[in-house]
Order: structure tokens, then sequence, then C-alpha cells
């Protein structure tokens, strides 16, 4: 493989699934990501969007209840 090549696929790389959650407006995203519990299990990607690891969603679910927020589970 040339050198180009080789060093084109080392710039991405795929770092498994996760969780993308959307919030009804921004300021609801905004709440969560600056709480301490919750903020600290999830990264905001957009103006409401959030991304939960697979591991950290159990304690991101219980962060969002002490919040007075649901997350239903997927059918």
């Amino acid at each position: 493989m040339p050198a180009d090549a080789a060093s084109r696929t080392e710039k991405v790389r795929d770092l498994g699934t996760c969780h993308l959650l959307e919030c009804v407006d921004e300021a609801q995203a905004v709440m969560i990501e600056k709480d301490r519990r919750a903020g600290a299990l999830c990264s905001r990607i957009g103006p409401r969007h959030l991304m939960v690891a697979p591991d950290d969603l159990p304690a991101f679910r219980t962060a969002l209840l002490k919040l007075g927020c649901v997350l239903p589970a997927r059918p």
C-alpha cells in the first residue's frame, strides 16, 4: 500500500456504537449537559443532541430521573 493511502486510512477511526439522544429543545440539552451527574456521562454533539456510550446508559438514565426526565426504553 502506498504511503499516502496508508496515511489516509489512519485519519478516521470507528470507535463503536453510541446512543444518540434528541432533546425537545436546546434548553433541555444544556440543562442535562451542565448537570454534574448526567453531564459527566454524555457529550453534547449539537444544539439538541447528546451522545451516550452504551456502558454509561444505565447511569445516565438514573441521572436523568434525578432531573425529572425519563428516557423511554427502545422498542
